[in-house]
């Protein structure tokens, strides 16, 4: 095959590829084109089938007219022949036999639309019946068809959903951070003001249980029971101081 040869092939394969593509995404918008083509094709069919019906019916009365007329010819024949009539008689014949072969001609007639009949009544049945079938079809597709882009809606959103939330978790984790460092910027900004002023000493002094005066409960109730409700003032070393002798 020359360049050209396959340069043609394959730009009647994406030709191909394409269209199909094309009633993929629009096939049930063609498959229900299809139905009412089908619809309207056995619409179609019934209004044959009631033609065939009204001829039939038509070919009936003209059967049982003609059978009426040959009865009544035969009996006026009869009648002829007794009156001495035979001429009479043998004109009454001879439309009796044109009359029976009318009516077998229309007898004959009559049977073949019959069938035709009652084949057509069985082909709009069947189609009938084909249709609804196709349209349940068609509605659960559109059900699953509507499902399948719910779910991917969803799963679609849940993504999005849980991209955007750990981008919120990232945010979070980044200002907790910047507030734990602020947070230690103050601490230490506060010890080293402290320092500057002294009063860190004081309260290391203070721990450690120098200076100042720090009583329990227990120091006071003892105090209380002992007759001294005044707390005693702290000697050297954090002592109490002995009481000064009376002057006599």
């Amino acid at each position: 095959m020359s360049v050209w040869g396959k340069l043609f092939t394959a730009v009647r394969g994406g030709v191909n590829e394409a269209a199909e593509a094309a009633a993929d995404t629009q096939a049930l918008r063609i498959l229900d084109q299809e139905i009412r083509d089908a619809e309207q094709a056995l619409r179609r069919a019934r209004s044959d089938l009631a033609g065939i019906m009204a001829s039939n019916k038509s070919l009936s009365r003209r059967v049982e007219e003609a059978r009426a007329k040959e009865r009544k010819d035969t009996e006026s024949a009869r009648a002829a022949l007794q009156a001495g009539r035979e001429d009479l008689a043998r004109g009454l014949a001879d439309r009796i036999a044109k009359t029976r072969t009318e009516a077998a001609r229309d007898e004959a007639e009559l049977e073949r639309l019959n069938q035709r009949q009652q084949q057509m009544i069985k082909a709009v049945q069947d189609t009938e019946q084909r249709i609804q079938q196709m349209r349940r079809e068609v509605e659960n597709v559109k059900a699953n068809e509507s499902l399948i882009k719910a779910q991917s809606a969803i799963a679609t959103t849940q993504s999005g959903v849980n991209s955007k939330l750990g981008n919120a978790m990232d945010s979070l984790e980044r200002i907790r951070k910047k507030q734990e460092m602020t947070q230690g910027r103050l601490e230490a900004g506060q010890e080293l003001a402290a320092l500057e002023s002294g009063s860190d000493l004081d309260r290391q002094l203070l721990a450690a249980g120098i200076g100042g005066q720090s009583q329990s409960a227990d120091d006071v109730l003892a105090q209380i029971m002992g007759g001294n409700s005044s707390p005693s003032i702290a000697g050297p070393g954090g002592s109490p101081a002995l009481d000064k002798p009376k002057d006599s």
